[in-house]
């Protein structure tokens, strides 16, 4: 049987104004066979030798700082916020989400992660699942994060990155108990929960910026008073009175299990264990547990009482560990 090969040079010896050709053809040809699987298979070999990063794993700034400048590959799906020229985009391990989680009353990202494209690049916006492959370019120090043009701050971000529609094939096992979780309203509820937490415990660290009264006066911006906490809790349709709701944290709860009644128990444990903290944190504010001081503040420009919790930092320490343990469990959930 006649080789391929065999047949194309006969094929040219024939075609004799085109024999001149035939040396050319061998070179092209040749040339070709070392080259493309050259190519491909460096491309098999970066991706392969890409760490696989986690959600979870990316909330330990020290753990990042090994990978620094190494290549890494995440799965996720792009927040709906994310710019529409494709200069970068919010990746998340929730679909649908319209923006990037933060921790409470700050703009640190949290189980979101910012994703750039190579030089001259720009991503497409796509709903499907997706596998990102780039560089991770963590900050020298987490004291002193990276800031984008909106705002957020972050430890660390992906650059030089490209990204695959993800195969149902590569998503973990769990998918079909994660998506029912994604699905519904119930993440985003419990981020609200947990900026009413947040506030029952921080309070005196809120303020008011500048405003101008009925009567025309304009009145400098201050930090809030013990009565201002309690107008904004207790009051009807004031900003937190939300979380003291009747059944708040149980009407969670039971969204919670409505979607699965045992697969997320760890999940209504952080619920119930918020509860508690806002309560004791709420009772620390009706007891009067609490102290001020007459100091100048330079943010307004003007002497002010500031507040301070007898046992402020004891109430902030629960809420960054309990939000950790949300964080955690949601940055879990890998596909």
């Amino acid at each position: 049987m006649k080789t391929l090969w065999t047949k194309i040079k006969e094929f040219f010896n024939k075609c004799t104004y085109m024999k001149w050709l035939t040396p050319v053809l061998l070179i092209v040809i040749i040339a070709t066979a070392f080259v493309l699987p050259s190519a491909c298979k460096e491309k098999t070999i970066d991706e392969r030798n890409a760490t696989k990063l986690s959600f979870k794993a990316a909330a330990e700034y020290d753990y990042l700082k090994t990978l620094d400048g190494e290549l890494v590959t995440i799965n996720g799906y792009m927040a709906t916020s994310s710019p529409v020229d494709g200069s970068f985009m919010f990746l998340m391990n929730l679909p649908y989400q319209s923006c990037p989680f933060c921790v409470p009353n700050t703009s640190q990202l949290s189980n979101t992660m910012e994703v750039y494209p190579k030089k001259g690049e720009a991503f497409d916006y796509t709903t499907q699942a997706i596998k990102v492959i780039g560089t991770l370019d963590v900050a020298d120090n987490k004291d002193e994060p990276f800031t984008d043009k909106y705002g957020y701050e972050f430890n660390y971000k992906i650059i030089d990155a490209t990204y695959v529609i993800l195969k149902s094939e590569e998503m973990s096992a769990d998918l079909a108990l994660w998506q029912k979780i994604a699905e519904s309203d119930i993440i985003s509820e419990i981020y609200q929960m947990y900026d009413f937490v947040n506030f029952t415990c921080s309070w005196n660290e809120y303020f008011v910026n500048s405003y101008i009264d009925e009567e025309g006066t304009v009145h400098t911006g201050y930090y809030l008073y013990a009565s201002d906490a309690e107008y904004y809790l207790f009051t009807e349709d004031a900003q937190w009175n939300f979380g003291t709701k009747e059944n708040y944290f149980t009407d969670i709860i039971h969204k919670i299990q409505k979607i699965d009644e045992t697969a997320f128990q760890d999940l209504v444990e952080n619920v119930q264990q918020a509860e508690m903290l806002a309560n004791k944190a709420m009772t620390e504010l009706k007891n009067g547990n609490y102290t001020y001081e007459i100091r100048y503040v330079e943010k307004f420009g003007k002497e002010d009482r500031i507040y301070t919790l007898d046992i402020g930092e004891e109430l902030l320490e629960e809420m960054n560990l309990l939000y950790r343990g949300f964080s955690n469990w949601l940055g879990s959930w890998e596909m």
